[in-house]
């Protein structure tokens, strides 16, 4: 963990030296700046969690020190002591430049003490939530991964080429028949099967692997983001919300067409073997009252 260390600022040595070494008594770290550049260089260098600076009417570097402090590190506690006069409208100026403190000197020093104890202690909690918060973003993260991870098919599915195994596609088919039936939707199931791809000479399951594969790519990135594609048995089934039979007849044309055009296809005789034993069959509803139910396999 970060130690908790406090950044003086102050153009008078015998301020800094009174109130250094009153805070290092109370167990605070304390480092110290005498001009802008001091404080700047410090701030480059360490974190702070408690920044305590002279304000002087005729200088513009507080208020520069102040903006920095802000802008680069907005969890920072910003007190303020001064002698001079501060009025309502300076005060207010202050506040919104990000103050979180004001001492008009002379003050008890024990009221700074209590004021960076309040400033640490509010600091502390602010970091807790923060870790907290990135902690919860980082399971659900991790939560989404694992959950994709379950539904998608190992060989074809990624995170990119989201493509289901045979479980997460059958009760999605089951959802969206019955949403089909009750609001009277249209419904569609399309099947790409390999007909004994074992047949093709030379061929092993690495080989068919790689073509399922290739043919996953362009299925998935050639149909709608709403319609589901998994695998099924030696091939896949796309689950068409909203489609009717004559638009089901023209998404299989357009998948052929795309199918036998994929450049890894085109150019290998074994490949090509594959693709004359793919067959499309397809299933819409409520032309056919019933879609097979999907088994597994």
């Amino acid at each position: 963990m970060v130690r908790d260390r406090i950044l003086l600022v102050d153009e008078d040595p015998n301020v800094l030296t009174s109130f250094k070494t009153m805070l290092e008594e109370r167990g605070f770290e304390v480092e110290t700046a005498q001009d802008r550049g001091q404080a700047l260089s410090h701030l480059s260098r360490k974190s702070f969690s408690v920044l305590i600076t002279e304000y002087l009417l005729e200088h513009a570097d507080t208020r520069d020190i102040i903006h920095r402090v802000k802008t680069t590190s907005p969890e920072m506690f910003v007190i303020v002591v001064t002698g001079a006069a501060i009025d309502e409208i300076l005060h207010e100026e202050l506040v919104d430049l990000g103050i979180s403190d004001l001492f008009i000197k002379p003050f008890p020093i024990e009221g700074l003490v209590i004021a960076v104890k309040k400033a640490l202690r509010t600091r502390h909690l602010a970091m807790g939530a923060k870790r907290l918060r990135k902690q919860l973003n980082l399971a659900r993260i991790r939560f989404r991964e694992t959950s994709e991870g379950y539904l998608l098919d190992p060989l074809t599915g990624s995170p990119e080429c989201q493509i289901y195994n045979d479980r997460y596609l059958r009760d999605r088919l089951n959802r969206e028949l019955k949403r089909a039936r009750r609001h009277n939707r249209y419904l569609s199931l399309m099947l790409l099967s390999l007909t004994s791809p074992e047949k093709v000479k030379g061929l092993g399951p690495r080989k068919t692997d790689r073509y399922l594969i290739e043919m996953a790519k362009v299925v998935r990135e050639n149909i709608r983001a709403e319609d589901t594609v998994g695998r099924h048995r030696q091939g896949f089934a796309l689950i068409l919300s909203e489609t009717e039979s004559d638009g089901t007849t023209c998404v299989i044309r357009r998948l052929k067409g795309l199918i036998q055009g994929h450049p890894p296809f085109l150019s290998d005789p074994q490949f090509k073997k594959l693709n004359r034993r793919l067959n499309f069959t397809s299933y819409s509803y409520p032309e056919q009252l019933e879609i097979p139910i999907l088994d597994g396999g």
